[in-house]
């Protein structure tokens, strides 16, 4: 009797164990279902013959380190940036943007230190692959192209390209162009992709990749050895300085609201340190810039609205090119 009562204790623990280990599981990696629309934050009635998928840059801070999709104020701030960056791509794109749950500002580091080694950060990414296999095969109907990230977003982007556009051809040449802004994309990120890094302001189905910071500034965590770099004022990757006014104009946002702020024509010039591939620029603005956590001169927030003019003139040009050799 004694050893019957043993073995019921040990079946028991073992069953309250593998319990709480399948409810992590499932926590972790249950599937968003993104054939249910609430599952997008942007999900639109095409009128263009091109797409964007785009995936939003670190938002969340909710505590548990992954982003809520339920929470309305996380989603309220999904929105918010959408305005303030793919609006870039409205005018000649229908925009799609999946809610993932990314890695948010109060995870705990592995290790290793590296974001992309947390497990937030792997199911953020496994989010965005699904979503664009589910935008591929359901959404997209063979139409070309685009696809936009900035930060948290273009690292998720970046793990995507390699893991699905390296073995497929036909994928790539759907693709219009990659605006894979605000982290860097290497040579070993193109090479596992089967993509090339742009070189001007109209070749098709390359990486368009830059980070901003002032001629000061010691480097952010964005930026990596390595980098590659266009600059967004002549489509070059020379280190040579292209004056502000060839800046069509900065449109600056609330990025938590996405409420318009303010638009500066010819705001600043821009020039690639070729040592360390950062966008280099001086702002004439630098004491009234919130630039966030970041070391001085680190403008990444700000990597879409200093170029927000030149960037929609150069997604007009990308497309028109591609549907005119297409």
């Amino acid at each position: 009797m004694k050893k019957i009562i043993i073995m019921l204790c040990v079946v028991g623990l073992l069953s309250v164990t593998l319990f709480i280990l399948l409810k992590k599981s499932d926590k972790n990696d249950q599937m968003l279902n993104y054939n249910d629309d609430y599952n997008w934050a942007s999900l639109p009635t095409i009128s263009k013959d091109v797409d964007v998928f785009y995936v939003y840059p670190t938002v969340s801070r909710n505590v548990t380190g992954s982003m809520d999709i339920t929470n309305d104020e996380e989603r309220d701030l999904v929105y918010g940036i959408i305005k303030s960056q793919a609006s870039v791509f409205e005018n000649y794109t229908n925009v799609f943007v999946p809610f993932y749950r990314q890695m948010s500002t109060k995870v705990q580091m592995s290790e290793s230190g590296l974001a992309t080694d947390t497990e937030e950060f792997k199911q953020g990414t496994a989010d965005v692959e699904n979503a664009f296999e589910y935008y591929i095969q359901n959404l997209n109907d063979n139409r070309p192209f685009i696809i936009a990230g900035h930060s948290q977003g273009t690292m998720a982007l970046i793990e995507l390209i390699k893991n699905r556009f390296g073995d497929d051809e036909v994928l790539r040449n759907r693709l219009v162009a990659a605006y894979l802004i605000g982290y860097t994309v290497t040579d070993s990120d193109l090479s596992e992709s089967g993509l090339t890094a742009t070189q001007n302001a109209t070749d098709l189905g390359v990486v368009i990749t830059y980070n901003t910071q002032s001629v000061t500034s010691t480097g952010s965590p964005m930026l990596l050895a390595g980098a590659h770099c266009i600059n967004p004022l002549n489509w070059s990757t020379d280190g040579i300085y292209v004056d502000s006014t060839e800046n069509r104009g900065a449109v600056f946002f609330n990025d938590q609201t996405g409420e318009f702020e303010r638009e500066v024509f010819n705001y600043c010039g821009a020039q690639i340190d070729t040592e360390t591939g950062a966008l280099t620029t001086t702002i004439p603005d630098a004491k009234y810039i919130d630039i966030g956590p970041y070391n001085e001169g680190v403008y990444h927030r700000y990597d879409y609205a200093f170029w927000y003019r030149n960037l929609q003139k150069n997604v007009d040009d990308r497309i028109s090119a591609y549907l005119c050799k297409h």
